[in-house]
């Protein structure tokens, strides 16, 4: 195997036509405080590597049974997964149930907390400028998608949404939001790189579920 990204959160090996997951134990945050929507480390948990894998395999399985493709192969061990090798496009695709977050401080003043949303947002996947919002018609000016691949992510995350909204709904949660990222292989996009409590939120009574309490709802 080849080391081919060393990440925030994850080692990305080369291994044939297949990429190696490392999941490290690294947490995320803003301003040095723990947030799942942030894009800086804070900090280090144990056994979180562990945990977002195991979240991360339920759902891509969930969505697999769905009829939505992804580039999930196996589990290895506890921090490790097999994973089919993607042309990564750089864009991050956010689906909104509800106001939280990014979304708050952006539109401050304008929208209150769990304001009915059901929205779509597209961000450029560079850190050096934060991952800024784009617009549709920019990636494709850009070249980093075309127009039918902008819509078939906008399609399949919104299917995405109603499957986990349904999931959720039957354990007594509500969907708050979630990020998605995809890839190209063989002519089809698949959904790649992760899905987990790092990358998605889920609520209960107002309140934002934690990456163990997470766990706890899909074991």
């Amino acid at each position: 195997m080849r080391l081919i990204y060393s990440g925030k959160t994850k080692d990305v090996y080369e291994d044939g036509p297949y990429l190696i997951f490392h999941f490290k134990n690294t947490v995320l945050g803003r301003n040095g405080e723990e947030d799942s929507g942030g894009n800086e480390v804070v900090g280090e948990k144990a056994g979180k590597g562990s945990v977002v894998l195991r979240q991360t395999e339920f759902f891509f399985k969930l969505l697999e049974e769905n009829g939505i493709k992804t580039h999930f192969v196996e589990r290895i061990d506890e921090r490790k997964a097999r994973f089919l090798k993607a042309e990564r496009i750089p864009l991050e695709v956010i689906y909104r149930e509800l106001a939280y977050g990014s979304f708050l401080r952006r539109y401050k003043g304008w929208v209150k907390p769990f304001h009915p949303l059901g929205i779509v947002d597209f961000t450029l996947k560079d850190d050096s400028l934060d991952d800024p919002l784009i617009a549709e018609d920019a990636v494709v000016a850009l070249g980093i998608a075309s127009e039918e691949e902008v819509e078939e992510m906008k399609e399949t995350t919104r299917k995405i949404a109603r499957v986990l909204r349904e999931f959720f709904s039957s354990k007594g949660l509500q969907l708050v939001d979630f990020k998605l990222e995809f890839g190209r292989l063989n002519g089809e996009l698949l959904v790649i790189d992760e899905l987990s409590g790092d990358t998605m939120r889920a609520a209960k009574d107002g309140r934002i579920l934690t990456l163990e309490e997470l766990l706890e709802v899909i074991e």
